[in-house]
């Protein structure tokens, strides 16, 4: 998991006075981002997949909590952008709202968030395959963007970004117990 001090909500003109970094004792890392006031939420961040296992697929998910001053999401989506730099990008549409559908994107369908068992809750981004090896450079890239349809947001505190293997559907599975 990438923190959400490594997603450069900073590097966002003037983001870095819209959100809070405030302790977060059930978190596994020492500070969350909370967001005060702004009217798009963006970031973007990169990571090295050598960290990661070569040839395996994975899933990338935004983990992210509401606070009781949460405004501002209902109804939006929000595109999201995953890739390997210098790649082919998957590119999704997310919603943190749980009830509405998101805004409607030219019929793409639109992640929502599911409850987490820490008590967090999940967006999938996206995914990628790392192809890589030990010896490579590659850099994963994650962001968003939002569109024209920018409101005044508020409340979402944010844990960070968790890369994990996707879930391969059991037809598709090669061994099987």
């Amino acid at each position: 998991m990438l923190s959400a001090t490594a997603m450069n909500l900073s590097s966002m003109a003037d983001m870095s006075q819209r959100f809070l970094w405030i302790p977060c004792p059930e978190s596994r890392f020492e500070t969350v981002a909370a967001l005060r006031e702004a009217y798009r939420f963006e970031f973007n961040c990169r990571m090295n997949t050598r960290v990661l296992s070569l040839r395996t697929r994975y899933s990338v998910y935004i983990v992210f909590k509401k606070a009781d001053n949460w405004c501002g999401f209902k109804g939006v989506s929000i595109e999201a952008v995953v890739g390997i730099v210098g790649e082919e990008s998957f590119r999704s549409f997310i919603c943190f709202d749980t009830h509405g559908k998101g805004q409607a994107r030219k019929r793409k369908v639109v992640a929502k968030p599911e409850l987490r068992e820490d008590g967090w809750m999940e967006t999938e981004i996206g995914e990628f395959y790392n192809e890589g090896g030990l010896m490579s450079s590659d850099e994963v890239e994650i962001s968003t963007v939002e569109g024209k349809y920018a409101q005044q947001k508020r409340g979402l505190v944010i844990l960070g970004i968790e890369i994990r293997p996707a879930k391969i559907l059991e037809e598709f599975s090669v061994c099987r117990l």
